[in-house]
């Protein structure tokens, strides 16, 4: 639970508790070292529909996206062996690389995937996938 804290009418402040807080994202740990992962120009319409899908996923939980497979999001841990990366996320430092990966897709097969790792309730982008290098 994350801990928060609201002001009353009265303008007194009040420490509650979020039970399940919506999910946040971070891109602390984006990397753009691989053109094949990150090209380096991105189109207005890629970045337009990764920032209403960023929007959207604002509202989830932690527990709804780690949750059963969305057919319309394509959520889902990482199986490095099926990837074209087998050895994972190596850009990041050594304590975070062996955290599980996560993707989800921005739209059907147009504008590819966002892959990351997930530490508390904020989910840190890594590579913005648009041409599906990860899985070929």
């Amino acid at each position: 639970m994350i801990k928060k804290n609201s002001i009353s009418p009265k303008g007194n402040i009040h420490k509650g508790e979020i039970p399940n807080p919506d999910l946040r994202f971070s891109f602390k740990y984006f990397d753009d070292s691989d053109p094949h992962l990150c090209p380096p120009l991105f189109p207005v319409s890629y970045t337009q529909t990764l920032m209403q899908r960023l929007k959207e996923l604002s509202s989830w939980t932690i527990k709804e996206f780690t949750g059963p497979t969305s057919k319309s999001l394509r959520n889902h841990s990482h199986d490095w062996s099926k990837t074209s990366r087998p050895a994972g996320f190596q850009n990041l430092p050594k304590q975070l690389q062996g955290f599980q990966g996560w993707q989800f897709q921005l739209s059907a097969n147009e504008h590819g995937r966002v892959h990351g790792i997930i530490l508390d309730h904020t989910f840190y982008v890594i590579w913005l996938d648009k041409n599906h290098q990860l899985y070929p």
